[in-house]
């Protein structure tokens, strides 16, 4: 087990992409409500997330799959919208022990930006107070599925393997 672990982390290392340089991400993370969800994680642990995100082009049926691969009981949904009025690119939505949470994606239509497509930053809640490890975690795992399933966009970007 402990093998297989270190494996996959192996393979995790070996199909993030990443390009020259750091990627300073032009927004911040918007703070605002989710209906049901007391909790908002800050930005440095969706930071990782937020860099794969950026260069993939997925869709919400691969976010679905993402989201299943990760935990079998999690659920997918369109346009979750917060007290801001966003409305959501898609929802993930899973069970830890006696909490909900929920993982909100963003649109990727800010054409203009050369850095991020990403309309703001990945959003995350939970319905009670988890340790920020087991969110890390999570998110880890999603990162993990996604870097799986698609290759990074080539927009006028140079890549390496990190």
């Amino acid at each position: 087990n402990i093998k297989n672990i270190y494996i996959k982390k192996q393979l995790f290392l070996i199909l993030i992409i990443k390009p020259f340089g750091e990627i300073k991400m032009t927004y911040e993370m918007t703070q605002t409500g989710l209906e049901g969800f007391v909790v908002q994680y800050p930005c440095e642990i969706i930071d990782h997330l937020n860099r794969v995100w950026n260069v993939r082009s997925l869709n919400n049926d691969i976010l679905a799959e993402i989201g299943k691969a990760v935990s079998p009981g999690a659920k997918h949904s369109l346009n979750g919208k917060t007290e801001d009025g966003y409305s959501w690119y898609g929802k993930l939505e899973y069970k830890i022990g006696c909490a909900n949470v929920v993982v909100l994606f963003p649109w990727s239509q800010d054409w203009n930006n050369p850095e991020t497509q990403m309309d703001r930053s990945i959003n995350v809640y939970s319905d009670k107070k988890l340790p920020v490890k087991v969110i890390e975690n999570l998110l880890e795992r999603i990162a993990y599925q996604a870097a799986l399933r698609t290759e990074p966009q080539q927009k006028n970007r140079t890549f390496r393997l990190i």
